[in-house]
């Protein structure tokens, strides 16, 4: 199809330089200064977030329980008929396809190395007062664990969606953005500079979240392929993995939505829960199943608690360095996530987006974190390998694959491994890069992609991004410049939940009549 076809019909999947140009130049303006200066660049970012950290954190736990509390009104509430397409519309993907596209899409390849690192650092610096490595700490790490995972993480994804999907299926607006989505609330200025800068300012806040994600990522796959194949971890190594990554991002992004993405969410999601039977039954399944019991029960009856425990009476750094952290991190996967899930949500209610995506990827976080978390604490406890000492000691990718080696045949286990984390990654960057080639585009209506050339050029500069990040090295690096992204990106998230709010203010009787008269 030419240009002048395209155009013809309503579509111009050329770039929309107003968007494009601004966000190439913030980002080449930014790397740079971060290779060549890493550490100037790295105490720049610290002594931004650090303040801002201490000063506004605790508001964003506020900001998650009250999106919590929406997602449950909204799911349970009437509103819930009101469908994202026409009344008699049926879902554009499966609903297995398609919670395997939100899951693999927001967790990336994090999922796995948090699942066996986050319970360890919490029975080192445990939370609610208890100390360091008592049965009580034990207790408390993988109820928090499934705490950072669970609706905390996904009430922002969905909520931001649904704007999203009400301009895009119900409107019918031929544009991904989030200036589109947030008509309601900026009006005109949509098209002018205000709407300008909110897209750029989610591309910039998209990419650098993804390249943490990245660099949080590829360490954990080194450190496998080196334990595996005996060589030694480099700079070098990290690239070429990186490179992999990128190119299976970019070959997917290239076949689009439902060729690339979509399938290969389908064959990681297969990937994942092998993995997890695997690890239920060759690991002491009983003992994991009394862990993550414990650890369901524990979690459930100290939620409020647990989600708004800020220390205040101690020097821990607990609620900053996790819940806080967690809080931030989803906040800035929010926007792009929204624009995900309302791309591929065609066809499906708000009940079926909240009800069905929450239960989906919450179910899937469990199942990960009940294996591979409850393995990690009953083998430290059990004196089975010291992993503790390893993570302080060597750090935490080699503490990782330490306790993957303790199962049989560890080494498959870590090939395998490398395949999940490296095809949940590339799904992430793919998705990511889909979105963004999508709010640079000029005009796409609902059954339009983006130009596969346009998502290859991001996929590119995604990796580069994720290169810089590297070049400064180091896990907490790549927690700053996540938290410092995540503080930027909960104002589009506040946005749009804003938007939502009014479009069920002025629209909602409307669309309740139109959907419940088919009905």
């Amino acid at each position: 199809m030419n240009q002048a076809t395209e155009k013809g019909n309503g579509i111009d999947l050329r770039p929309e330089w107003g968007i494009f140009i601004p966000s190439v130049l913030v980002i080449i303006l930014i790397s740079i200064p971060a290779v060549l200066y890493p550490k100037a660049a790295e105490e720049v970012v610290s002594a931004i977030y650090q303040p801002f950290a201490a000063n506004f954190g605790t508001l964003y736990l506020w900001i998650t329980v009250g999106l919590i509390i929406l997602c449950v009104y909204f799911a349970c509430s009437r509103y819930g008929d009101i469908k994202f397409g026409d009344p008699d519309e049926k879902p554009e993907f499966s609903l297995s396809s398609w919670i395997a596209m939100i899951f693999c899409s927001g967790v990336a390849g994090a999922v796995m190395f948090w699942s066996i690192i986050e319970p360890l650092w919490d029975i080192v610096q445990p939370p609610q007062y208890a100390a360091p490595m008592s049965t009580q700490a034990y207790d408390w790490a993988l109820a928090y664990l499934l705490l950072h995972w669970g609706p905390n993480a996904w009430c922002t994804y969905f909520i931001t969606a649904l704007p999203i999907a009400y301009m895009f299926h119900i409107r019918r607006k031929p544009f991904l953005r989030i200036s589109s989505a947030a008509d309601m609330i900026i009006g005109k200025q949509k098209d002018g500079l205000l709407g300008r800068c909110v897209d750029v300012f989610f591309i910039l806040g998209l990419l650098f979240c993804t390249a943490v994600t990245m660099c949080i990522s590829l360490p954990t796959v080194e450190a496998a392929l080196a334990r595996v194949f005996g060589i030694t971890p480099s700079f070098g190594l990290e690239i070429a993995i990186l490179f992999v990554s990128a190119l299976l991002a970019g070959v997917t992004v290239y076949l689009g939505l439902k060729k690339g993405i979509k399938r290969l969410s389908d064959i990681n999601v297969v990937i994942a829960l092998a993995m997890v039977a695997y690890g239920a039954l060759v690991g002491p399944t009983s003992s994991l199943f009394d862990i993550f019991t414990n650890a369901v029960g524990k979690m459930l009856g100290n939620f409020w608690s647990m989600t708004f425990w800020t220390n205040p009476f101690s020097e821990g750094s607990f609620p900053r360095d996790w819940t806080i952290f967690y809080a931030l991190f989803w906040a800035g996967y929010g926007p792009f996530m929204g624009l995900f899930i309302a791309r591929i949500s065609r066809g499906r209610t708000v009940r079926e987006v909240i009800g069905w995506g929450m239960f989906g990827t919450v179910a899937g976080g469990f199942m990960i974190h009940g294996v591979f978390g409850s393995y990690t604490l009953w083998a430290q406890y059990h004196g089975i390998i010291d992993a503790v000492s390893i993570l302080k000691t060597q750090g935490a990718p080699a503490a990782m694959m330490a306790v993957i080696d303790t199962l049989p045949f560890s080494k498959v286990v870590m090939l395998i491994y490398c395949a999940f984390s490296t095809i949940f990654l590339a799904t992430t960057v793919n998705s990511g890069c889909y979105v963004v080639a999508a709010t640079a585009t000029r005009r796409m209506p609902v059954d339009a992609d983006p130009h596969r050339y346009h998502c290859t050029f991001w996929a590119v500069a995604q990796g580069l991004l994720a290169l810089g990040l590297l070049a400064m090295g180091g896990l907490e690096v790549a927690k700053i410049f996540g938290n410092f992204s995540g503080a930027l990106m909960a104002l589009p998230s506040l946005l749009l939940t804003a938007c939502w709010l009014k479009i069920i203010r002025e629209d909602g009787k409307d669309l309740l009549h139109t959907y419940r008269a088919k009905d």
